[in-house]
């Protein structure tokens, strides 16, 4: 009887350990979600939350930003529009207040009148800190085309 207790107790843990680490990932694809909407947005004061004080950001063709040069490149202008920024193939993994989230990321512009459709791979890293997930590092790589 005491083993089946025990056993009950183990699994018990380890469903709580589950619940708490879907929490988790869920709070971080919602950050995610959201830096993608304020992208289309050109939500500078939404991204100004999600963004932390540290965030280095390494761009498709190798440049660094900081947060603040990355508002900057968020800030609406009237030459260009974002129509819709999507995120998918998004996979996240917890290590305790630091999440690693990997992602495929397909957005259209018009810059100067003329569209444009991008699409690349990603990876930001976030931590959590004062109850909330802030991103930290966010590296964009650009897809080779089929040749």
């Amino acid at each position: 009887m005491k083993q089946i207790f025990i056993i009950g107790l183990i699994l018990l843990s380890f469903s709580i350990v589950s619940a708490q680490q879907s929490k988790a990932e869920k709070e971080v694809l919602a950050v995610n979600k959201a830096w993608a909407d304020a992208q289309v947005k050109g939500d500078l004061e939404a991204l100004d939350k999600i963004f932390h004080e540290d965030l280095i950001v390494t761009s498709g063709n190798g440049t660094l930003r900081d947060k603040k040069g990355e508002l900057a490149d968020s800030k609406p202008a009237p030459d260009f529009k974002t129509y819709f920024f999507n995120t998918e193939d998004v996979r996240i993994k917890i290590y305790g207040k630091t999440a690693v989230v990997t992602g495929h990321a397909k957005w259209r512009i018009s810059y100067q009148g003329k569209d444009a459709d991008n699409e690349r791979r990603y990876t930001s890293v976030y931590v959590k800190q004062n109850g909330r997930w802030q991103m930290v590092a966010l590296q964009v790589t650009r897809i080779a085309k089929p040749q």
